[in-house]
């Protein structure tokens, strides 16, 4: 960290981390009112005005419809990243949905789903856990629901114990026997489209089981109960909200006081949050980032930072393109983040986003004839560049080539005109937006 003064670069940073960037009003209010008071924002939303602002989406002059149009899922929460007052919601949603993931159901049941993960994602660790285990599209990915005492399933058994609470410290005892505890749900249809679940007291497994140790006639309540008090839980996930936010190592005694405030908090979310925004980990190297901005984070930051509204439906097969797709998971594991994010192809796909935004969207991005001014130098062009971009993070390498880029773009021998100097602006954008710098924050 430079320094203790609270600056644009540290806005960035954890707007960046916790949301999908800040734009450059953003960064210049919050650098001036401090750390704390941008920390106040992110966790509990403005203290007044709209949760969500700008104009709802129109593709082809028409208004998303997230459950009848392909791709429309994906774009509805999209724009909820782009427009939202509350980008750490939002930002905290995407986790539980990597951390849950769930998919191949139907949109209206993952709608409900997401609704879910937004409205308890910050409460109760144990409570947003209930929720999940009784959610029709949970329960029918993980085969939870038909799942009876004379044929217990265990998927959903397992995946709450290995990817969901614990991530280690059981046996598969304690599988075959929460299987048990959790039988007793029924899946109900309605018509051939829709399906629910209710419950079936007759197909739940009554005797005693052993879990953990502890013998007794579990229900699915108690099996919560007992998960989240394992040891196990709270440095598991601890670990994984840590990893969600920084790179940095999660050393010993910094994982022991978030357990501390998890426990102490009731298993709630937010107070772990706040304590991991606070952290000076989350601010070292403001001038080398080295986290690798995911496709879903990437495409909503450069939407929200630059104040461009959605009006094209490339982002969703964009999106599928670099690997990552909100409501569709590749498995119960979720996906792979870190350099698995740049690959060829999602590479290929990030700089093909930048030629889609230019061409076809909307101002500030795309640039408008005329705006490459004749009498600008060098770095008044990549001023103005990065200015319309929302002015994201440029190392200074990266800034000294663009520079040298401006300065010889017309060492061709051909005079420069207003159409070659919009040119050099729309190259200039691309690059900051494609560039390697804008793949980390």
């Amino acid at each position: 960290m430079r320094g203790h003064r609270w600056s644009e670069d540290h806005v960035r940073r954890v707007f960046w981390r916790a949301g999908f960037g800040a734009t450059p009003r953003e960064a210049s209010h919050f650098a001036r009112v401090g750390k704390g008071a941008t920390l106040n924002w992110l966790l509990d939303g403005p203290a007044h005005g709209p949760q969500m602002v700008g104009h709802q989406p129109r593709v082809k002059g028409r208004r998303l419809d997230p459950v009848n149009e392909y791709g429309h899922d994906a774009l509805w929460w999209l724009d909820r990243m782009v427009r939202s007052q509350r980008p750490l919601v939002e930002r905290l949603t995407l986790f539980w949905h990597d951390h849950f993931a769930t998919a191949d159901q139907d949109t209206p049941l993952m709608l409900r789903q997401n609704h879910l993960m937004r409205s308890r994602g910050f409460g109760s660790f144990p409570g947003l856990l209930n929720g999940i285990m009784r959610d029709p599209a949970m329960q029918f990915f993980l085969s939870l629901a038909d799942s009876t005492k004379d044929a217990p399933n265990e998927n959903f058994a397992r995946e709450l114990m290995e990817l969901f609470a614990l991530g280690g410290g059981y046996t598969e005892t304690d599988v075959r026997e929460v299987a048990r505890a959790l039988t007793g749900w029924r899946s109900v249809r309605h018509g051939s489209r829709s399906r629910s679940i209710r419950w079936s007291s007759k197909d739940h497994d009554p005797g005693p089981k052993t879990i953990f140790g502890h013998t007794g006639k579990y229900t699915p309540r108690d099996v919560i109960e007992l998960v989240t008090h394992h040891p196990a839980h709270a440095p598991f996930l601890m670990t994984k909200l840590w990893a969600a936010f920084t790179n940095e190592e999660l050393t010993t005694s910094t994982r022991r006081a978030l357990v501390d405030t998890y426990r102490r908090h009731d298993r709630r979310i937010k107070p772990v949050v706040a304590e991991i925004l606070r952290h000076p980990a989350l601010y070292s190297r403001l001038d080398a980032p080295d986290m690798i901005k995911p496709p879903v984070v990437l495409v909503a930051g450069l939407l929200r930072t630059t104040g461009t509204p959605i009006t094209i439906s490339a982002y969703t097969w964009l999106l599928d393109q670099m690997g990552q797709v909100p409501f569709r998971p590749p498995s119960v594991a979720g996906w792979d983040g870190g350099t698995a994010w740049l690959s060829t192809n999602s590479m290929r796909a990030r700089v093909t986003l930048a030629n889609q935004v230019l061409a076809w969207g909307d101002a500030p991005l795309k640039v408008p004839k005329g705006a490459g001014h004749l009498a600008w130098n060098a770095r008044q062009h990549v001023t103005a560049a990065h200015d319309a971009v929302g002015r994201p993070w440029l190392s200074a390498g990266a800034h000294a080539v663009l520079v040298d880029v401006a300065t010889t773009f017309f060492d061709d021998g051909h005079p420069p005109d207003r159409d070659r100097a919009d040119m050099l602006q729309k190259l200039l954008r691309h690059l900051m937006i494609s560039g390697p710098d804008a793949q980390l924050h």
